[in-house]
Formats: structure tokens, sequence, C-alpha cells
């Protein structure tokens, strides 16, 4: 029942934990609404991700405005669906005992052990192509290295491209956190990004693999992006 609530819809299935946090840590930044619902049926309620305590192995959740936790018990399981920059986010986690929360209404679920990711169809973008060769070298959380070619890039978001880094190696979903995108002559900056579109086009001289990426933190990459952007 809990992977055919995941597999509804063409997703990537999140499974490093450091995806998992990166993904709740961002709903709780942007305050997105979510929904929620007990698993195998039940009214949907909304609610918003307001905590998230890693120590506890646990997130806190606002989902009890209507005093519908009190039907919930330690142990059910629940299916959270939500949208993060467009792209949906679903996961299916156990209702928890509040111990931690200071806010005596808000609920408390356990961390999800995966994350279906449901991207962008197409990544759009308005963009410009720098005027030198660029490149994002970045390291995921689990140490692996890369090296992509910049195609274009805006104040939302960039599209990076590589003969040599596989659709597998940076699936949909993946943070990249303090990627170097160097600039050769006009300097170097820090931004965190995330996997949200890919996709192997055939070229001439073999194939390319296409990484739509956005920026995890939009306000900060946008100041530090604006006096090298005009998009």
């Amino acid at each position: 029942m809990e992977q055919a609530c995941l597999e509804q819809g063409a997703s990537y299935l999140l499974q490093d934990a450091a995806d998992i946090e990166s993904i709740l840590r961002e709903l709780e930044r942007q305050n997105s609404s979510m929904s929620m619902r007990r698993l195998g049926g039940g009214e949907s309620v909304a609610t918003r991700l307001v905590a998230v305590a890693l120590a506890h192995d646990i997130f806190i959740h606002a989902g009890d405005a209507d005093g519908s936790g009190a039907h919930y018990m330690p142990g059910d399981l629940l299916c959270f669906d939500g949208a993060l920059d467009g792209a949906g986010v679903r996961f299916v986690t156990s209702a928890a005992r509040n111990s931690v929360s200071p806010w005596p209404t808000a609920l408390a679920a356990a961390l999800p052990t995966c994350i279906a990711y449901f991207p962008h169809q197409k990544f759009i973008r308005i963009g410009v192509q720098p005027v030198e060769a660029c490149v994002v070298r970045a390291k995921r959380r689990d140490g692996n290295d890369f090296v992509l070619d910049v195609h274009d890039l805006s104040a939302r978001g960039i599209g990076l491209r590589s003969a040599y880094v596989s659709l597998q190696a940076l699936p949909v979903g993946t943070v990249l956190p303090a990627a170097v995108l160097d600039f050769r002559s006009s300097g170097r900056l820090l931004v965190d990004l995330r996997v949200v579109f890919s996709r192997s086009v055939q070229a001439p001289d073999g194939v390319i693999n296409h990484f739509g990426c956005y920026y995890v933190d939009l306000d900060q990459a946008r100041q530090s992006l604006g006096g090298l952007l005009s998009a």
C-alpha cells in the first residue's frame, strides 16, 4: 500500500538521507502547503512543515488547526503531498508523539525513509549564454565529484551539460551543496543547486546529458548573481 502511494505518476524515489533532509528543510523554509491523509483512506487535512528535528528522527507539522490530530495515533501511516519549486513531492511516514515541539497543537511524524519526487515535465528558463566557457564544479553529499559545462543560466536556474556525467549519477531531486560556478575571468560563486530535470540528447559527436537545476535558495542566488546576470 505504501509503495502504491509513492508510485502514482512518473517520479524519482529519493532514498539518500541527505537528499531527504534537504527536501524537508526546503519545505520548511518555503512554508509550503501540504496535504496529509491516513494511508488506506480518509479525508485529507491541510498542513505545513514547521520544524525538522533530526536528533529525534521526527519532523513537526501544523496539521492540527481543526483538532484533527486527536484522530491520529502514534504508528498510524500517513501520506503527505506537497510541492517544491513547482515539482511534486510525496512521502509516507508514521505519526509520532509530539515530545519536542513548543506548539501544543502541532503534530509530529517520523522522518521518512524515502521521498517520491515528481519532476517538471519541462525545464523552462529564460537564460543567457555565458560569453566565456564556464563550468560548475560540484560534489554530491556522498562525496562524488562532478564537473559540468554551463550551457545557460538565469536568475532562477542553470542549464548544465556533460558527455561524461550520466543521468544516473545525478538523479532528479539531487542536491549539490556549495557548487562552484567558475566564470573564468569574471570570478567564482558558491550556490546550492537542485537537479529538477534531466534528459539525454543525441548529438553528432555522441550523447550529451542535459541537467536543469534550480538554486536551492533563490533569494540568496539572485543576490550573488546580481552583478553577473541580466536575466
